[in-house]
C-alpha cells in the first residue's frame, strides 16, 4: 500500500467515525451540542447576491449534510465539502454563517466608556483560495497594501472562515505553507473553517498537506455532496 493510499484510508476512517458519531446522537444530545456556544448574529463579509437564505429548493440529502456540517461548525471544527458543481456547497456555507452558533464568536471586550465593556462580533468571511494568495503576493509589490501578516490575521480572527475553490492553487510551497499555517492558527483558536472544492474526496486529499489532513482527522467532517446538481434540476423543470 502506497503512502497516498494510507492517507486515503485514514481520511475514510475519520469520515466514517464522524458519521457514526452524528448518527448516534439523540435529539436531546444534538440540542445540547448546539447550545454549548451561544447564538451570536455575526456579519458576513464577501456574501454574494446569489446565495440568499432560501434553501427550499434543496432536498433531504442536502439538509442531512447541512445538519452534519452544523454540528462540526458549532464545535469549531474543519468542514470539507466536496463534490460536483451546483450541489449547494456554497449555499450550505452561507446558511451555516447565518444559522450556526459558533464558539469564540466575539472579540475580547473593549472598555471605552467607563466600566461597561463593548463586545464586537467576529465576522464570517467568504473568500476563494486564489484570492488569498494573490492578496498576499500583491502585498510585496504595493506599499499601500496590507502586509501578509495583516491579511492572514483578519482571516484567523473570523468566527467562521469559508474558503471556496480550495483546490485552485499554484501548488507552490509558499501557497501550501500559507494554507497550512492558516488552518493551524484557526485550529488553535477553536474557530470553524469550511473548505469547498469541486474535486472528489481522493483528488482533493492529494492536494493537501499532511498537517491539514491531520486536522481533518482530529476535528473534521467530510461532506460528500454526491447528488445531482440543483442547477440541472432547475433547468430540467423549466
Amino acid at each position: 500500500m502506497s503512502d497516498l493510499d494510507v492517507i486515503y484510508a485514514k481520511i475514510e476512517k475519520a469520515i466514517e467515525a464522524e458519521s457514526e458519531k452524528y448518527d448516534s446522537l439523540h435529539d436531546g444530545d444534538a440540542a445540547t451540542l448546539a447550545s454549548e456556544s451561544s447564538r451570536v448574529s455575526i456579519p458576513i463579509i464577501g456574501q454574494t447576491t446569489r446565495h440568499d437564505d432560501c434553501v427550499a429548493i434543496y432536498g433531504d440529502q442536502w439538509q442531512a449534510a447541512y445538519e452534519r456540517a452544523k454540528v462540526c461548525a458549532e464545535r469549531g471544527g474543519l468542514i470539507v465539502a466536496y463534490g460536483g458543481r451546483g450541489t449547494g456547497k456554497t449555499q450550505m456555507a452561507f446558511h451555516l454563517a447565518r444559522q450556526a452558533s459558533f464558539p469564540n464568536a466575539l472579540f475580547p471586550p473593549i472598555y471605552k466608556h467607563g466600566f461597561t465593556p463593548e463586545a464586537k462580533a467576529r465576522p464570517a468571511i467568504y473568500t476563494k483560495a486564489m484570492e488569498i494568495f494573490l492578496d498576499c503576493k500583491h502585498s510585496f509589490s504595493r506599499k499601500d497594501a496590507p502586509t501578509v501578516k495583516e491579511i492572514l490575521q483578519k482571516l484567523e480572527d473570523a468566527a467562521f472562515l469559508i474558503i471556496d475553490e480550495a483546490q485552485v492553487r499554484g501548488e507552490t510551497k509558499f501557497e501550501d505553507d500559507m494554507l497550512t499555517h492558516l488552518i493551524d492558527k484557526r485550529y488553535d483558536g477553536e474557530r470553524a473553517t469550511m473548505l469547498i472544492t469541486n474535486l472528489g474526496r481522493k483528488e482533493f486529499a492529494a492536494t493537501l498537506s499532511p498537517s491539514i489532513i491531520s486536522r481533518i482527522e482530529q476535528i473534521g467532517s467530510g461532506i460528500d455532496c454526491n447528488w445531482q446538481s440543483y442547477r440541472t434540476k432547475t433547468n430540467t423543470t423549466k
